[in-house]
């Protein structure tokens, strides 16, 4: 009987992967219809949702992938490589585009045992990627960092654990990636706050929806202790950079330009209920 439910553990396992490649895989072809699309029906004045040539994506949902490429093309990128710390399946991920398309070598970590194991075969080919399960948090980041050889002054760092980003960002020491991307939570508001901090902290597991992470407010304070400007985002996603690489347009936004809001909805009236009374951390 134990063999029998490993088989159908593997069976479901593997069937939630095949979902996930076919959600995304019907998503880039979408991604490239519009790029054909946007360039077929060039200069007609087509400016309807959908035909911006800055909105696709390949490897991320709200075309990330556009927007990063165009902030690199901009301020350089010398070193070609990144660190990624939240990748799921690595398919999905701010810096799948980077490694699978463009050459670039770095590391990434996932928490979660299961869908490390599938980024690591889905990055079998790619000798330059590291893969590796790790739950991350202050304590261990650091010794993290120095194992898995992570470049100090990589061109891209990405963070995005729906927990506690804030604190991980704020502990590292002796790294100074020239892009950092961290995911904001737009039902923070515009108030300084993050949740306060818990090693074992995991997003949903004994807490409401949308309760992790921190408000784009506190990452951008964040950011500027640490010598890097806000210069834009897409979706509840913000972008810093280090003062020092800013060049050819890309300068400093206040954060009233990048913050999302979640709108006013009933799903979002629901989180927001669930949110109240749940302690947040000023800073």
């Amino acid at each position: 009987m134990a063999g029998l439910g490993g088989l159908l553990g593997g069976a479901r396992r593997n069937e939630k992967a095949l979902k996930r490649r076919l959600m995304r895989l019907e998503r880039s072809v979408r991604s490239l219809e519009r790029l054909v699309l946007a360039q077929k029906y060039e200069g007609a004045g087509l400016h309807a949702p959908g035909f911006e040539t800055n909105e696709w994506g390949f490897h991320s949902q709200h075309g990330e992938d556009a927007y990063t490429l165009e902030l690199l093309s901009r301020i350089g990128a010398p070193r070609k490589t990144f660190l990624e710390i939240g990748i799921q399946d690595g398919l999905e991920c701010n810096t799948a585009t980077l490694a699978m398309h463009f050459g670039w070598q770095g590391v990434m970590l996932e928490g979660d045992a299961e869908l490390a194991e599938e980024a690591a075969v889905n990055y079998r080919g790619l000798p330059g990627v590291c893969v590796r399960q790790a739950f991350v948090n202050r304590e261990n980041i650091n010794d993290l960092l120095r194992e898995t050889r992570v470049d100090p002054e990589a061109d891209l760092l990405s963070i995005d654990i729906d927990g506690n980003d804030y604190w991980v960002w704020e502990a590292m020491q002796d790294f100074r990636p020239r892009v950092v991307i961290v995911e904001f939570n737009g039902y923070f508001g515009e108030r300084s706050v993050t949740i306060p901090y818990d090693p074992g902290f995991v997003h949903r597991a004994r807490t409401p929806r949308g309760y992790g992470g921190a408000s784009l407010t506190a990452f951008t304070k964040l950011a500027k202790r640490k010598g890097y400007v806000l210069v834009g985002g897409v979706a509840c996603n913000a972008c810093f950079v280090l003062s020092s690489a800013l060049a050819n347009g890309v300068t400093e936004v206040p954060p009233e330009t990048v913050f999302t809001s979640p709108g006013d909805s009933p799903k979002t009236q629901k989180v927001l209920r669930g949110l109240q009374g749940l302690p947040l951390e000023e800073v």
